[in-house]
């Protein structure tokens, strides 16, 4: 079933906190592997908590283990619970959501951000992933889908609502203002091109059919252009394409 995300409630926090961190309840004993992914959500309105709760305690694999309401309560969250991935609203009180987002990120590089907004707007979405976020939902998205970003941002790749990739894919198709060779970026129009794929959160498989090309060459080329780049994730490509198109726009 398609379900939708409630927003029409306020929970009690003290039913929605797990207990503090702790590595042996998160690592298995035989393996040593992590068992679940660990979720902290950011958002002063608490909206879609419960929906996510509900939804979120039938995979064995995530855990909503905290929440922050305030930026005062960001980095005790963090630091208390561990978290693998933060949901983050694009505003938190009277603070960007953005701001938070590259504080995170640089004190915090292992953690992946995942904006769920109802913000749909293109400049806001570029803002966060140059400020490091590797995913960005709309609060209209299906919970499946939801759950499906948190354990693919959890992995380190880049993941993006589907009603926002037309945004990105314009960004090269509108005048050509990313297809110009850009000698300060050092990257031709073709990497460019290919990494703007990665940035509206196609795959290898998805790229290689858009391109004429079979998946192995489209990853061949990609780990080429991020060695060159000094990358190795596709969040930052991701970033690295929205940077050189926003410089290439001024």
């Amino acid at each position: 079933m398609n379900m939708k995300l409630s927003t029409d409630w306020i929970p009690r926090v003290a039913e929605l906190i797990e207990p503090p961190f702790d590595r042996k309840n998160t690592m298995s004993e035989s393996t040593g592997v992590r068992k679940s992914i660990r979720v902290v959500l950011i958002d002063d309105s608490m909206l879609t908590l419960h929906g996510l709760k509900t939804f979120l305690s039938k995979s064995p694999h995530i855990k909503l283990v905290g929440v922050a309401r305030t930026p005062s309560e960001v980095r005790a969250a963090i630091e208390t619970w561990r978290p693998d991935v933060v949901i983050l609203e694009v505003r938190v009180g009277h603070t960007s959501g953005i701001d938070l987002c590259k504080t995170i990120r640089d004190a915090h590089p292992h953690i992946g951000v995942l904006f769920f907004s109802a913000h749909d707007d293109k400049d806001v979405l570029r803002d966060a992933i140059l400020a490091g976020a590797q995913g960005y939902l709309l609060k209209t998205a299906a919970a499946d889908a939801v759950a499906r970003s948190i354990e693919i941002v959890a992995t380190g790749r880049a993941i993006m609502d589907q009603q926002l990739t037309q945004q990105v894919m314009t960004w090269v198709r509108d005048g050509g203002r990313v297809g110009r060779e850009s000698v300060e970026n050092n990257c031709s129009r073709e990497d460019l091109q290919l990494l703007s794929y990665v940035a509206s959160g196609k795959t290898n498989k998805e790229i290689a059919q858009e391109l004429n090309m079979t998946p192995t060459a489209v990853a061949t080329r990609l780990q080429k252009i991020y060695k060159r780049l000094r990358i190795s994730r596709r969040s930052e490509a991701a970033r690295y394409y929205v940077h050189a198109e926003k410089g290439l726009d001024q």
